[in-house]
């Protein structure tokens, strides 16, 4: 736990998008020394887990959930934001990730013995299968976005 807040601590004192940690401290809500005693990993002061999204919202700093996500065997994957525009392309991203995930999982679980079955080869087939499709409907959709501008630009 201590490498979590040594990151938010980094994230608050250094944060990315240039505020100081006493404009940190006054987004996340709380006293500026209040946060820095909570960061400081005193045996008195601990980090609070409702601190920790304030803190990466309030400096740009995502280091904290990757190193989260990498302890729990995971990754951690920022998506582009939402617009009216790039929706559907977004959904689609998020699809092909949790795709490749479900895939990379049972790649994983199935050679974890040593020895995969066929069974399981045919599961990683499918999955595999389902994880390039999400793919190409992602590329199908940017390519879909780009006929409708280059039609609207064309007029």
């Amino acid at each position: 736990m201590s490498e979590l807040r040594e990151l938010c601590r980094r994230a608050v004192k250094h944060a990315p998008n240039g505020l100081s940690a006493e404009a940190v401290a006054e987004r996340v809500g709380i006293r500026y020394s209040t946060l820095l005693s909570q960061l400081s990993g005193h045996d008195a002061h601990k980090l609070g887990a409702d601190l920790l999204v304030p803190i990466m919202v309030a400096t740009g700093c995502r280091a904290p959930i990757r190193h989260m996500a990498a302890e729990l065997g995971g990754v951690f994957v920022e998506l582009p934001p939402v617009s009216a525009l790039n929706d559907a392309v977004t959904q689609s991203l998020v699809a092909s990730v949790r795709e490749f995930g479900e895939f990379a999982a049972q790649v994983a679980q199935s050679i974890d013995d040593g020895v995969i079955r066929r069974d399981e080869l045919d599961r990683i087939f499918a999955d595999g299968l389902d994880a390039v499709a999400a793919i190409l409907q992602v590329i199908r959709r940017a390519e879909r976005f780009s006929a409708q501008k280059h039609t609207k630009e064309d007029a």
